[in-house]
């Protein structure tokens, strides 16, 4: 069915004059008259009383109804995609809950400041997790740690963060001026669950120095590791962070130093919307200042 012809049909029932749909719709009547013709010819059924050209048959009323709806829910989707060619739609933005506390929301608000134009979505989690959530196309952006060494993912890096050793105030290393891994072998250690960015970080130092900690319990959240550290479950190691700061703990630096890098990562095997790109680019700027 020729959406040119369904274009002509709706603005003839509702002007209710070939003369002024014509110069609506900047075409000759005969135009009209002849998309009208189609569309009877390929339905089969007069859509207009022959006696009065612009009065609906019962067949005319039923595809009226249809088509309306139809061309609603089509112009509605154009213009959606058009938004989006525009740089207009919604970002569904992933992230690490260690960023969850100033940096995304600090991020976000001023992306949002510079186009408020834009709409966006939050999900937080594991790296490994955002990861997947990104190659399923289900967000747009992952703020991770460390990068994948998979082909599906381009890493944008934007800064790091020090990790640092943390212990009980009462701690026979809370003292200390820094630490090494070493010092730590000999105490129940924190460990961040499977998946998570910061675990294969650690494990990596901890791996290069060839040593392994006794690793006592396991959680994906830093801020339940500290908890557990303060309750004297163990020691961990964490980002240094100001928002862990108020924990009853001791954050000891560690020697030679390990850091977490965070990246702005996007799919390689699906095609960025031009929203996120824009998101990408202003958060680029803003740590390449």
């Amino acid at each position: 069915m020729n959406l040119r012809a369904i274009r002509y049909f709706i603005e003839l029932t509702e002007t209710g004059s070939y003369t002024t749909a014509a110069k609506k719709l900047g075409v000759s009547q005969p135009s009209i008259s002849h998309a009208i013709k189609e569309l009877e010819t390929e339905l089969g059924l007069p859509l207009f009383n022959p006696s009065k050209r612009t009065e609906l048959t019962d067949w005319g009323k039923d595809l009226l109804s249809t088509v309306k709806t139809s061309m609603s829910l089509l112009d509605e989707g154009t213009m959606r995609i058009k938004r989006e060619a525009e740089g207009l739609g919604t970002i569904r933005l992933g992230f690490m809950r260690t960023l969850g506390m100033t940096t995304i929301p600090q991020i976000a608000a001023e992306f949002k400041s510079a186009h408020p134009e834009n709409k966006l979505s939050f999900k937080s989690g594991r790296s490994g997790e955002l990861l997947d959530l990104l190659s399923e196309g289900r967000i747009d952006i992952a703020f991770v740690s460390g990068s994948s060494e998979s082909s599906k993912y381009i890493f944008n890096y934007l800064f790091s963060i020090p990790l640092v050793l943390v212990t009980p105030p009462d701690h026979t290393l809370a003292e200390r001026e820094y630490v090494t891994l070493k010092d730590t072998l000999s105490h129940p250690f924190i460990n961040y669950s499977e998946g998570a960015g910061l675990r294969k970080i650690i494990e990596e130092a901890y791996e290069k120095a060839g040593i392994r900690p006794s690793v006592a319990y396991e959680d994906e959240e830093v801020f339940v590791i500290s908890g557990l550290v303060s309750a004297g479950f163990g020691i961990a190691i964490v980002p240094s962070m100001k928002t862990i700061s108020t924990i009853n703990i001791r954050m000891i630096p560690i020697h030679p130093s390990i850091v977490m890098p965070v990246y702005a990562a996007i799919s390689k095997d699906r095609i960025a919307s031009p929203a996120s790109i824009k998101l990408l680019n202003f958060t680029l700027s803003k740590f390449k200042q």
